[in-house]
């Protein structure tokens, strides 16, 4: 949740006095920074904060020292991971409890599926260098022919992508804006969907790849090992050679027989997971 929408949600339990569940889907390392916290204080609906002079302690002054703030008055903090839940008491020292989210089962399904590309490679999320998209073009280039690559995203890298690819020779469509329907054809019609990320806090790409039907290739990074083992080919980040390796395996066994990881993380199996949480709030 957006640290504005976080303080915003707060503000509205404070000033009704009814519970507040803080959802707290992730804190990307790069973004905290070193420096120590804001301080915080919340009077009369209003959020009052002293920047600590010369700290870096995140991107955006005061983001972070609210979400911390908010995370440490709330009712009760959610997490998606056991890898956030672990970030969330190192940085913030609250402890979160586990409740896993969901992907949307109604809509990402295997059948009924086009005729799939074996030779494209698909990836979805932002284009940013932690979502490490540059790998994939650089594995595509490796095979012979080389394989063709679909990105599915919004963001500044798109330029530093498409001059990689017209670099290397690899085929490569950058899109963005696709309705449900279009995003849901783009999986079932990948040959391998590919999911680089440096870090995520829980990965819903991978879980919406192997619900197409579609095998998978994911980094090797602790939400990705939490929510895929068993259903998905890892490589380790930095690892070309790895990366390369492991979507030739994809390519090869095409995709897992049973989808084991989604039965937990359908919508159903979601709503029940919230509703025995939330039983005890609502009197």
């Amino acid at each position: 949740m957006d640290a504005q929408v976080a303080a915003q949600a707060y503000r509205y339990a404070a000033q009704r006095g009814c519970p507040h569940i803080h959802y707290l889907w992730d804190l990307p390392p790069w973004r905290i920074g070193t420096g120590r916290h804001d301080w915080i204080w919340f009077a009369r609906g209003w959020y009052l904060r002293l920047p600590r002079l010369g700290r870096r302690y995140a991107e955006r002054p005061g983001y972070y020292s609210r979400l911390r703030y908010v995370a440490r008055h709330s009712s009760d903090v959610w997490v998606p991971s056991t890898s956030t839940e672990t970030s969330v008491l190192q940085v913030f020292g609250v402890a979160g409890r586990r409740v896993p989210f969901c992907y949307d089962s109604d809509r990402f399904r295997a059948e009924p599926a086009p005729r799939p590309s074996s030779r494209l490679l698909l990836t979805v999320s932002r284009l940013t260098p932690p979502k490490n998209h540059a790998s994939v073009i650089r594995a595509a280039a490796r095979f012979a022919p080389k394989l063709a690559v679909r990105i599915i995203g919004q963001g500044a890298e798109r330029r530093t992508l498409e001059g990689l690819a017209a670099e290397l020779d690899v085929p490569c469509a950058i899109e963005d804006r696709l309705d449900d329907e279009a995003m849901v054809q783009a999986y079932r019609s990948a040959g391998v969907v590919v999911c680089p990320s440096r870090f995520e806090g829980f990965g819903l790409t991978p879980l919406e790849g192997i619900a197409c039907g579609r095998p998978v290739v994911a980094s090797d990074i602790p939400a990705h090992r939490e929510f895929l083992a068993g259903a998905a080919h890892f490589f380790r980040l930095d690892d070309d050679d790895g990366l390369t390796a492991a979507i030739a395996a994809a390519l090869e066994s095409g995709p897992p027989s049973l989808p084991h990881v989604l039965k937990t993380l359908t919508i159903e199996a979601a709503a029940e997971r919230f509703a025995e949480l939330l039983t005890p709030y609502l009197g």
